[in-house]
């Protein structure tokens, strides 16, 4: 099987104004991994993916008929969402949790199992998403990239206040409409995480190349259920929708970032 096929998960729309994107899609773990020596219920938690996350993402590039680039490999096997020379790349530690088949792997360029996974998983996602822009841009469009996160209702035993947090860098045109937008919710501003992470995959594919962007991060009890997945992109897409004018007006420019 073509490696790229077997771990990206793509769809062609015919919007080209908008691209959603998921780093953290799947806890897919191929079997030659023995799940990295942690157990199955560590497997299906939000240490090695983002519970309803692929489903909103999916569901939104549905509604808009645009592109969808969405991993389709566990972040404990490489987080797609980190810079190649970010030690988390492949983490060793998760929530406290020690992750046995990532202890040997080193930060050297070197190291086999390393430049394996990069090739393998990383790569081909941030390929894909390379082509999906180009292709808009070819095109005469600007891509708006919409990166779709959930996270956890606590952390740390202490609970977390939000229900969806908009996350940007110095590029605020998209984050600022969401922030406006979503009145009826608690709403993060940079929270439960900032969006500031340099090499991330917003950093190499929106703000270097001056691309509007936004990752929205969905708190996940508000994900349980199909429904409700479904009804987070529906509002997520409303949003799109009632500020269309101005998003249609967003060209290329380069505002920089604060991790520089």
């Amino acid at each position: 099987m073509n490696e790229e096929k077997e771990n990206i998960i793509k769809k062609s729309g015919v919007c080209e104004d908008y691209l959603v994107i998921c780093d953290h899609a799947s806890n897919n773990i191929p079997l030659e991994y023995r799940n990295l020596g942690i157990s199955k219920k560590d497997i299906e938690s939000h240490r090695a993916f983002d519970l309803g996350a692929s489903e909103v993402a999916s569901e939104l590039a549905i509604l808009l008929s645009c592109n969808l680039v969405m991993t389709n490999f566990s972040r404990l096997l490489i987080d797609p969402n980190r810079g190649k020379d970010d030690p988390t790349l492949i983490p060793k530690l998760s929530e406290g949790k020690i992750i046995k088949g990532n202890l040997e792997i080193s930060m050297s360029e070197n190291d086999i199992e390393r430049s394996k996974r990069i090739l393998r998983f990383y790569l081909p996602y941030h390929k894909q998403i390379n082509r999906f822009i180009n292709k808009s841009l070819d095109n005469g469009k600007t891509p708006k990239i919409l990166s779709i996160h959930s996270f956890t209702p606590s952390w740390k035993g202490k609970k977390r206040d939000i229900d969806v947090g908009i996350l940007w860098d110095k590029d605020d045109r998209l984050s600022k409409i969401f922030l406006s937008s979503l009145k009826n919710f608690k709403v993060g501003d940079n929270k439960p995480y900032s969006g500031r992470l340099k090499n991330d995959t917003l950093f190499k594919h929106a703000t270097s190349q001056g691309i509007p962007h936004v990752l929205i991060e969905i708190r996940q009890d508000l994900l349980k259920k199909e429904k409700d997945k479904l009804q987070w992109a529906e509002k997520i897409h409303n949003v799109l929708k009632e500020n269309e004018k101005t998003i249609k007006s967003f060209s290329i420019k380069k505002y920089g970032s604060y991790t520089l």
